[in-house]
């Protein structure tokens, strides 16, 4: 009976080992996981923007190339009986018609794009400087995700005395996932792009005061041009 209940405990004592073997395979997964997945996570985003900006700059470029856009083909300046500006009037079909054109060709671009892939060296994604572009090349591929959205803003900038910078800004948001073995990464990615721009100029008036400086000693930030004090 003794030789059976020997083998019996070597049995067990082998399915002991191989379970705590197997325990610490799992919990040496994990913990390499918790390690490292942060790291690959901000790598592959910064990647997957990369390449996303790339494909979206790619095609609004088409874009405003192809339709020849301008600032006159967008904006009209009115004017009253003196000359001056006195209202811009923005093309509303020219506006909607870019935007959805611009959709489209980003939705598109984003497409054809996600056919070719992006390779990073393995030592990139784990990070750290000693091992940054070192490695065996992972590939991954940054698929889009959702609906592009567009929109057409104005902004205005001084650009002097009485001078305005007009820009039509085209912003585009787009979703995408970068897509390796185990890990997939969704971030949204967003870029403003000044499509069309012009000076805005005013009447240059005889005479204009500048504030420059700290709020202490106001009295000495007043900078007088083209006034003429009194006798």
């Amino acid at each position: 009976m003794k030789p059976v209940t020997i083998r019996i405990k070597k049995k067990k004592l082998k399915a002991f080992k191989l379970m705590a073997l197997v325990m610490a395979v799992v919990v040496g997964v994990f913990w390499i996981d918790s390690r490292i997945r942060p790291v690959i996570q901000m790598i592959t985003t910064y990647q997957a923007k990369l390449a996303a900006t790339r494909s979206i700059n790619n095609a609004v470029i088409h874009v405003i190339s192809e339709e020849d856009v301008v600032y006159n083909s967008i904006v009209s300046i009115q004017k009253d009986s003196e000359g001056e500006v006195s209202s811009l009037e923005t093309d509303m079909i020219t506006m909607n018609r870019l935007k959805s054109l611009v959709t489209n060709r980003v939705s598109e671009q984003l497409i054809q794009d996600a056919a070719s892939t992006v390779r990073v060296p393995l030592g990139t994604l784990l990070g750290g400087q000693i091992l940054s572009g070192r490695g065996p090349v992972v590939e991954f591929k940054v698929l889009p995700v959702g609906y592009v959205q567009t929109e057409i803003y104005n902004n205005f900038q001084s650009a002097g005395i009485n001078q305005t910078l007009h820009q039509i800004m085209l912003k585009v948001t787009a979703s995408v996932s970068a897509v390796i073995p185990v890990y997939t990464v969704t971030t949204d990615v967003t870029t403003n792009l000044c499509i069309a721009q012009t000076i805005i100029v005013g009447k240059v008036p005889e005479a204009y005061t500048d504030i420059n400086g700290e709020k202490s000693d106001l009295l000495g930030q007043f900078n007088d041009y083209g006034a003429q004090l009194p006798e």
